[in-house]
């Protein structure tokens, strides 16, 4: 296995390993000197490792939320390509407001200040100059020392442009301008903060609710029997109404707010951290 020797020597021996993923081939090591998270892509997935490498390596010192790329590791192969980064102990976003999807109230107070600091990292990538480009609840980890953004293979900046691959990210969770991008068929498609913020409020409606913020039911549509292509032109051609946020209307009013003002209207990530922080949990 690539980067085998390169994990066992970060671990140290003996090393236990644990596949957590397979899409993306993860597994995590651990040994006596640590725990570490091997990625492998393979085919067309070598370019998205080798990418999100990149990105870590000109990231590691200018935000926050991706200092850890400050130790990681990275290789190719034939055909394929690794990275080796410390793993991050801690609950995703997603996580954070379990309790909040199973409706008790006991909850809100943790998923509130998760939803606070996910926002700030999020300003924090924003003000060094860089977009994420793939933003959801599942992809911001809360460790002991502070929120780290994960899965940033479509991160792009000045200094990085966006990959032809790039197609936006979750489209469940896409602004209406950044569907209009990928649907001009100009590559590559380019995210920007406000598309950003879009995925963020989207993102922590699904996380409080476990459904999409779009409400597909009302229209009659089953996401699910579309291609994506055939989905984003229906969303685009019709105005779909968004769902309630029923067991916590307060947290609903903040995120429909950032979720219906058109982009240039749309809050900055501070902003709508600062607006949920004043949610009172109770």
């Amino acid at each position: 296995m690539i980067g085998r020797a390169d994990a066992e020597a970060l671990a140290g021996e003996p090393a236990q390993w644990e596949q957590v993923a397979s899409r993306a081939a993860v597994w995590r090591v651990s040994g006596p000197r640590g725990l570490w998270a091997l990625k492998i892509g393979t085919g067309e997935g070598a370019a998205a490792v080798a990418r999100e490498a990149a990105v870590l390596q000109q990231t590691h010192s200018l935000v926050p939320g991706l200092s850890y790329g400050g130790r990681a590791k990275a290789g190719r192969g034939a055909g394929s390509a690794w990275l080796i980064t410390p793993w991050l102990e801690g609950a995703s976003t997603w996580n954070r407001f379990e309790g909040v999807r199973q409706r008790r109230e006991d909850g809100r107070a943790s998923a509130l200040a998760a939803a606070v600091d996910t926002c700030l990292a999020v300003s924090a990538l924003h003000a060094a100059g860089w977009v994420h480009g793939d933003l959801q609840p599942h992809h911001t980890v809360h460790t002991a020392a502070a929120v780290r953004l994960i899965d940033c293979a479509w991160a792009s900046s000045p200094s990085l442009p966006p990959s032809h691959g790039y197609l936006g990210g979750l489209l469940h969770l896409m602004s209406p301008e950044l569907m209009h991008r990928v649907e001009s068929r100009v590559r590559p498609v380019t995210t920007d903060p406000s598309d950003e913020v879009y995925a963020l409020a989207a993102g922590l409606w699904w996380a409080a609710t476990g459904t999409w913020h779009r409400d597909y039911a009302a229209m009659g549509v089953d996401p699910a029997r579309f291609t994506p292509t055939e989905l984003r032109r229906l969303l685009l051609r019709n105005r779909v109404p968004h769902g309630r946020i029923t067991h916590w209307p307060a947290l609903e009013e903040v995120l429909q707010y950032a979720l219906t003002r058109p982009s240039a209207d749309r809050p900055t990530a501070e902003q709508l951290g600062q607006w949920l922080r004043q949610i009172n949990p109770q």
